[in-house]
Parts: C-alpha cells; structure tokens; sequence
C-alpha cells in the first residue's frame, strides 16, 4: 500500500506586487500552512518524501510540512518543473517514486485535476464550490506501486481543508 498526500498551497499575498513565481504567503497562508502541517503531524501522516514547486509559495508551504514532520533534508525535492504543471507532468514525477507515502505540494488548476484523476470516486467540494481550495490536503491510497498508479485507482481517504479544522485564526 503507497500513500499520496497532495496539498496545494497556502494563500499568497497579492498586494507584495511580486512575479508570481515570487510571490510569498501572506499571514492567513503562513497561519494555514503551519495548522495543516500541524494536523499532518498530529495525524501520524510523516511523508517519507515531499515534491514540491519551487515557487516561493509552494516552497514556503511545503517547508512548513517539512518542519512539522521532521522530514529529512535529503527526502525534499524542489523542482521548477512542477511550477503550475499537468496532470501528465505530476504522474511522471510520482511513477519515478519508491518511497511509501509522498507528499506533492503544488497549484492549482493542476491539484484539482489530479485529485480527480487519481480518485476512483468524486472528491468532495467545499461549500463554496471548490475542491483544492488553499493549504488542502487531499489523502489517497494505492493498492499498486508508483509505476501502476492510474486513473480511478486511488482510494480518497479524506480531504481536509484549513476551514474545516478546529482553528479559529484561520
């Protein structure tokens, strides 16, 4: 069994008049991506790998997972490629996996996408309508390796978004 937490990242900050691919977290984001972590921790969700977006957004999101869960340096991959990416680009990324849990942290309209790919049934949408709404985590399951991993093949265990935990600074 291979486990796969897709997270997309935290709310960013519009008003820094950054490139997009600057753009940094704004305070609710820092506040969510550190509850989520969090909550993974809490939950016994350790990746043993994490993917990421080198956007400073995502990167900053995914460094807050990393942090939380103690997550070696060395098991924290970085890469342009999965700046705002595809299904197709994801899928290549995770049939090159070995380990048994990994964490993808991204943007969206990629990470809906996925989620719906992967899920063998429809994931649920928030009550506003949307799926991967800022700092979510999507958790599915596998019954095959990396490689075998396919439409429709993945168990959603649950999708969790900041709003829908306990917190009321979010």
């Amino acid at each position: 069994m291979i486990e796969l937490l897709i997270m997309r990242h935290a709310k960013s900050d519009w008003s820094v008049g950054a490139a997009d691919f600057q753009r940094p977290l704004n305070r609710r984001g820092e506040r969510a991506a550190e509850q989520m972590a969090t909550w993974l921790a809490d939950q016994d969700l350790h990746p043993d790998r994490v993917l990421s977006s080198s956007a400073v957004r995502a990167r900053t999101t995914a460094e807050a997972v990393v942090s939380a869960c103690a997550v070696d340096s060395s098991a924290v991959n970085f890469d342009d490629e999965l700046y705002l990416t595809d299904v197709a680009t994801w899928m290549k990324f995770l049939a090159a996996q070995v380990h048994d849990r990994v964490l993808i942290c991204g943007h969206n309209f990629g990470l809906d996408d996925l989620v719906e790919h992967l899920s063998s049934t429809p994931p649920p949408l928030s009550q506003s309508g949307k799926l991967m709404t800022t700092a979510a985590i999507a958790h599915l399951r596998f019954d095959c390796s990396w490689k075998d991993v396919s439409a429709g093949s993945g168990e959603l265990v649950q999708l969790v978004r900041p709003r829908e935990l306990a917190d009321p600074q979010t």
